[in-house]
């Protein structure tokens, strides 16, 4: 069985292999260039983790092939990760294989495996193309197992980045129905014991034949005995290459045991393993990675090895027909003594250091600068401050201090190094004495890979906000195309869901001169770089695609939770971009040089579209229509919707959010959506929200010091933006007036009414709330009323046909002593 031969002439973008022992020096000169001529640009080998450390300690991974055109990620278990699965993924087919070849030069050129292959095509159309209810059941399973590896045993992420992607790529298969009378099929021990697995799904046994390179011993065997109690037992001998001792397995089997050799004239040895069970019911035949052992058959990966392979149930199938084939000619002989045997004696083990005692989760190159690199270095065991050694392989050794990054805690520290250790293999020491595992510090096949994995990892919902930063801000010119490859495949999941085709762009203000990543069809990272503004623009347009499909559902908890995150984000979105328009008069040079500073920016588009992004909002009454969605789950599900509706977010979403854009609709003179209707509606949608919008627009002290936190971190943005360029700038928005025209609009408007006249004079209502939160609400209140009748710039607002405020002053109630009278009750 050999696994590049078998897949000759197919098509793929990616590959997962997985093996116990792997060959570098074989992998590159013999599989690299048939899996890159299928088209695949990099493929993982995930291989177990002691063997990994013992290649390192050989100086056996000091190739450049490894990182460069390939991943080669170490995977520790309890005992050994021991599958050997093939998992080769487009967006037309799948080919799988099943195992028990390791990927070396001499299990894939000297040596007889056992296994299958399988390639299932997305295209069914045809019978040549339509697989066999088994087949089909064995490429889903599988590529869940491969997913499984992926978020439970894979710590770096670049593998993980790619594996997400093979996975994605078959989300086809998913759509597949799949027939429930397939018996047999993929088995692993991810869950529970293989044997048990076996043993659930066949009938009472008479005969089991076994054959493979290891046998357990006694304890192992007996136990194998007890769960199967077979009437008779037959072993397969492969002279000279099968580890056993024969005394163990006559006990074990109370002597119902029989020997017989693997007969064959040709120079292979025999790697092949695995079990074939017989009963009045049929046969089955069980093949791959396990050995006859108990940490292989008996024991889940969490208790003993990893282990994979495929389970064949026939009532015709035969053992005799496993050794007949053309591809390998053997026969199987007459009973033999024990003795007759040369029975393989091979070593466990050697002295080799002590297993490792920290744990080095990943090693990646974050950015690259001039010479230099920031590589990521995750190692949760290491406490802040301790001095640490970096050991490489191919490089001199550093010793840095273990200083966590303030922006991700969570995800390991940044250490600055020369740019040739990329690619290179590292372990760390403490001085202590401790050591870590080994690891390579990788860098992402395609720049950008990284981080439309983390948008497509939770819809489109995180990762965007720092995306817009890089975009605007700091000059990243990948951002923009992440954000169009991502929402152009979140969209395109999104409408095979809907079993419709994907949206065209309408023909609206954003869409009649600027091409939509819906429309053009993106599917890749572009090496040309995308316009910003464009890339802003298409992240905008799913932001609210997705609002929009959430509306029309039935509300749940995680419904809201994931509304909420879009519709912050298309906050986000509009306010950052209008902040970055709003310095361009700063970016111009006096003597009127262009100087290269908006070179890939069009500010003038921009501001147009998110200011015509406003408008949307105020159209499509967002207010309303997601403050009633809030509402409706908060009476559905009161419980269980507390640690959704953060406080922050939900205070963002609909207060501090419009009171920048209130702000910057000032500070640009220009009115996105009038000021009047964009407060008149404010007003009336908000009035009915839900209680924890309520809460904040009552509590002045939270809304103040959220906004003052929001301007800290734009005024930090801003200022990298200048040290960038080298440009002096600084934030040229204020927001108070913002915040306190909302408040104006919102409170007089609601205390106005008769019905509220004296409301906070009620000492029952007013000692529910903190004293200074609603002395600051009602100073912001004031301060907002005395900016409207004061600045002739507010005039719309004195003079609106419809607006309330204005009818204050012509006798209704007032509500300016009320608010008064709250300031004067704080000291």
């Amino acid at each position: 069985m050999n696994l590049i031969d078998a897949l000759g002439g197919s098509e793929a973008d990616h590959a997962v292999c997985t093996t116990y022992p792997f060959e570098p020096l074989f992998f590159s000169n013999y599989a690299i260039d048939p899996l890159q001529e299928a088209g695949v640009a990099t493929p993982i080998i995930l291989m177990d983790g002691q063997q990994y450390e013992e290649l390192a300690e050989q100086q056996e991974l000091t190739s450049r092939a490894i990182g460069q055109h390939y991943y080669l990620e170490p995977v520790t278990v309890e005992s050994t990760f021991h599958p050997k699965v093939a998992f080769l993924a487009d967006e037309s087919a799948c080919h799988i294989s099943i195992s028990s070849a390791n990927i070396t030069l001499s299990e894939y050129t000297t040596a007889a495996q056992l296994g299958q292959t399988i390639t299932v095509s997305a295209e069914t159309e045809t019978d040549s193309n339509r697989p066999t209810p088994q087949e089909l059941a064995v490429a889903q399973d599988v590529r869940v197992f491969i997913d499984q590896l992926c978020q439970e045993y894979v710590s770096g992420r670049d593998v993980r980045t790619e594996m997400q992607r093979a996975v994605e790529t078959t989300e086809w298969l998913e759509n597949r129905s799949r027939s429930e009378s397939v018996s047999g099929g993929f088995v692993h021990n991810l869950q529970s014991p293989i044997l048990e697995q076996v043993l659930n799904e066949i009938g009472e046994v008479d005969h089991v034949t076994l054959f493979a390179p290891f046998f357990g011993g006694k304890s192992a065997l007996s136990e194998i005995d007890a769960q199967i109690n077979a009437e008779e037992y037959e072993i397969y001998i492969a002279e000279g290459n099968t580890h056993l001792d024969p005394e163990n397995a006559i006990k074990a089997f109370d002597e119902a045991v029989t020997f017989r050799p693997i007969q064959h004239d040709t120079r292979r040895w025999i790697h092949a393993k695995g079990m074939v069970f017989e009963g009045s019911w049929g046969t089955a035949t069980l093949y791959g990675s396990p050995n006859i052992t108990g940490q292989a058959l008996l024991e889940t990966a969490s208790t003993g090895n990893l282990e994979a392979s495929l389970l064949h149930i026939d009532t015709d199938d035969s053992v005799t027909g496993l050794w007949g084939q053309q591809s390998f000619s053997a026969q199987i002989g007459g009973e033999q003594a024990p003795s007759e045997f040369d029975f393989a004696d091979y070593s466990f083990g050697g002295d080799s250091e002590p297993s490792p005692s920290l744990t080095l989760a990943d090693a990646r190159v974050d950015r690259a600068e001039d010479d230099e690199i920031l590589a990521r270095f995750v190692a949760p065991d290491i406490a802040e401050g301790t001095t640490i050694t970096i050991e490489s392989l191919t490089e001199s050794t550093v010793e840095v201090v273990w200083t966590k990054d303030a922006d991700d805690e969570n995800d390991g520290v940044l250490i600055r190094l020369p740019d040739s250790w990329a690619q290179s293999i590292v372990r760390l020491h403490t001085p202590d004495g401790m050591r870590s595992n080994y690891r390579q510090i990788t860098t992402e096949p395609t720049e950008g890979t990284r981080k439309v994995s983390d948008v497509l990892r939770n819809d489109g919902r995180e990762a965007v906000q720092s995306l817009v930063d890089e975009t605007l801000f700091l000059g990243v010119d990948v951002a923009p195309n992440v954000i169009t490859e991502a929402v152009s495949r979140l969209s395109e999941k999104y409408d095979k869901l809907e079993e419709r085709p994907p949206d065209v762009a309408t023909d609206t203000a954003d869409n009649k001169n600027d091409n939509s990543a819906f429309s053009t069809g993106v599917s890749g990272i572009s090496t040309t770089s995308r316009k910003p503004h464009l890339g802003l623009k298409d992240g905008m347009d799913y932001a609210e695609k997705r609002i929009e499909a959430i509306l029309q559902d039935y509300p749940t908890v995680a419904s809201v939770e994931e509304l909420l995150d879009h519709f912050e984000n298309l906050w986000y979105y509009i306010t950052r971009g209008l902040i970055r328009s709003s310095l361009a008069s700063q970016l111009e040079d006096p003597k009127g040089d262009d100087s290269g500073i908006e070179t890939n920016l069009n500010v003038g588009r921009l501001h147009s579209i998110c200011a015509n992004r406003v408008s949307s909002i105020h159209d499509a009454r967002y207010f309303e229509r997601i403050s009633h969605y809030v509402n409706q789950i908060q009476s559905i599900h009161p419980d269980s919707t507390a640690d959704v509706l953060d406080p922050n977010t939900v205070g963002d979403t609909f207060v501090i959010y419009p009171a920048m854009v209130l702000s910057l609709m000032e500070w640009h003179g220009e009115a996105f959506v009038g000021q009047f209707e964009f407060l008149r509606q404010y007003h009336t949608e908000l009035t009915t929200a839900n209680p924890l919008i309520g809460e904040w627009l009552i509590d002045g002290n939270a809304v103040s010091e959220r906004l003052h936190h929001h301007e800290t971190v734009l005024d930090e943005q801003v200022t990298a933006l200048g040290e960038r360029i080298e440009w002096d700038i600084s934030l040229p928005v204020d927001f108070t007036p913002g915040l306190e025209l909302l408040f104006y609009g919102f409170w007089f408007r609601e205390l106005a009414r008769k019905s509220d006249e004296g409301l906070f004079e009620n000492e029952t209502i007013f000692n529910q709330y903190n004293p200074k939160a609603l002395a600051e609400a009602a100073r912001l209140a004031l301060a907002g009323h005395d900016r409207v009748n004061t600045s002739d710039q507010y005039e719309s607002l004195r003079k609106g046909r419809f607006d309330s405020i204005v009818r204050l002053t012509e006798g209704r109630s007032d509500p300016v002593p009320q608010l008064e009278s709250i300031c004067e009750r704080v000291p």
